[in-house]
């Protein structure tokens, strides 16, 4: 199992972050920056989830160190403290994510799910955030592989499922994906169905259950598409709230 590391003074954070990671992760935790640096280079740690206001070491200079030292994993920084300059520093530093707090644990598990298929920063109200990089990483956290045609036609059948959440499949969604590529609707469904089983089968349960809560068969392709779509049009809302607040950062 692999190891996932929560630094942040907050105990009822961690306490929280612990027991959603739990059955996924062998999860350690600590509330200052010097011991999360011991256990980054004593540990092989998959993911650091860290906040930047850390006791003794602030998460800065943690993460300037451990990458200096090679010794760093994928990184979701979850903080208050965010300002332009901070939010560059960690653009150069590479870090993967970054939240700001307060966020739901629930969108902090999403946003781990998808860490390794993201790259560089990816923040709300990032200018480089577009909807087609939001649902690559989404397909690539949910194992949809990316030589699959059915990869192609979904990213675009979700952006249309966005764009017009009434929209029929048969009638509607899937002839304006195959008028994109030059394809026939039927085709496009077939493609999609066969990623969906293909990915289905060979799935890690838990990045699954994060997106369909209870489902215990594979999603239709309908429910499939619509579920992205809706998280699509949540992560835009989200973008265009979050540009507001860091444009005012620079005012």
């Amino acid at each position: 199992m692999q190891k996932l590391l929560i630094a942040d003074p907050s105990e009822e954070f961690r306490l929280a972050l612990t027991e959603a990671f739990q059955d996924h992760y062998h999860v350690l935790n600590c509330a200052n920056g010097r011991d999360a640096l011991s256990i980054l280079r004593s540990e092989k740690c998959a993911v650091l989830i860290t906040e930047l206001m850390l006791p003794q070491l602030d998460g800065i200079s943690l993460l300037q160190i451990t990458a200096s030292e090679r010794c760093r994993p994928a990184v979701l920084v979850v903080t208050s403290f965010i300002s332009r300059h901070v939010l560059q520093t960690l653009s150069q530093l590479g870090v993967a994510c970054v939240m700001r707090k307060p966020c739901d644990v629930d969108a902090i598990v999403l946003q781990i799910a998808g860490l390794r298929s993201m790259p560089g920063l990816a923040y709300p109200g990032n200018r480089a955030w577009n909807p087609r990089d939001f649902i690559r990483r989404q397909l690539l956290s949910l194992g949809i592989a990316t030589k699959h045609k059915g990869y192609a036609y979904l990213q675009e059948a979700v952006l249309c499922m966005a764009a017009d959440p009434q929209q029929s499949l048969t009638k509607e969604l899937y002839p304006a994906v195959a008028e994109i590529f030059g394809s026939d609707w039927e085709l496009v469904e077939r493609s999609i169905r066969s990623a969906l089983d293909a990915a289905w089968k060979r799935r890690e349960e838990w990045i699954w259950e994060q997106y369909f809560p209870g489902l215990n068969k594979r999603p239709t392709n309908a429910a499939f598409i619509s579920r992205l779509a809706e998280l699509l049009r949540q992560a835009e809302h989200t973008n265009a709230s979050a540009a507001a607040y860091f444009a005012s950062l620079g005012k």
